[in-house]
């Protein structure tokens, strides 16, 4: 997960929104649990996140242990000259320099405890802001164009978006940096 390309990414964790899985059907929403590399370098965040706090002690041991054994292999493969035959090996993606420019890589076992390590790098201003429009319309059509319309402006303010569908109201949730949803909340206020 690379926040650099997708800023609002970011704001998906700080959410609860990452690794959520939502039933066509019947719209029950639950937690998939799949790890990931949470990648933020304008904050020198780089982060392993195993997506279970409850994770048994076993576990986080071997999980650990995998997880040095995988950067010692790495750094072997940077560091390796030349191969057997005497010719160059090119099998590491990223110069000696590149990878000595990572941050250090931690390891997180829930995603509460990755969104407090995000919100500990970020600046008050950059911490998650909400907004909620909604509409009380019934018509699917026109809450699907609600939602559209939403979404272009999610994309364009580098916010996340969650749908809350309701019988007599369609909520959706802009997820984004405070000074975003602050700008925008002047926006549509009236007069604004």
């Amino acid at each position: 997960m690379n926040v650099a390309k997708d800023p609002g990414l970011r704001y998906t964790v700080l959410a609860g929104l990452l690794n959520v899985s939502i039933c066509p059907n019947c719209g029950q929403k639950g937690a998939v649990s799949i790890p990931f590399i949470y990648s933020d370098s304008a904050h020198n965040l780089l982060a392993y996140v195993h997506p279970r706090s409850d994770a048994p002690e076993e576990a986080r041991l071997l999980i650990l242990e995998n997880l040095r054994s995988a950067y010692d292999n790495v750094e072997a493969l940077l560091n390796a000259r030349d191969g057997a035959d005497g010719q160059s090996e090119h099998v590491a993606t990223l110069s000696p320099k590149q990878a000595q420019d990572l941050p250090p890589l931690q390891v997180v076992f829930g995603l509460d405890q990755l969104s407090v390590l995000v919100n500990g790098v970020l600046d008050p201003e950059e911490r998650l802001g909400r907004l909620a429009l909604s509409t009380q319309s019934r018509n699917d059509a026109e809450r699907g164009q609600f939602y559209s319309i939403a979404r272009k402006l999610a994309t364009e303010m580098n916010c996340s978006v969650e749908v809350e569908s309701l019988p007599d109201e369609y909520i959706v949730w802009l997820y984004g940096s405070r000074r975003r949803i602050g700008a925008l909340m002047r926006e549509l206020a009236p007069g604004g």
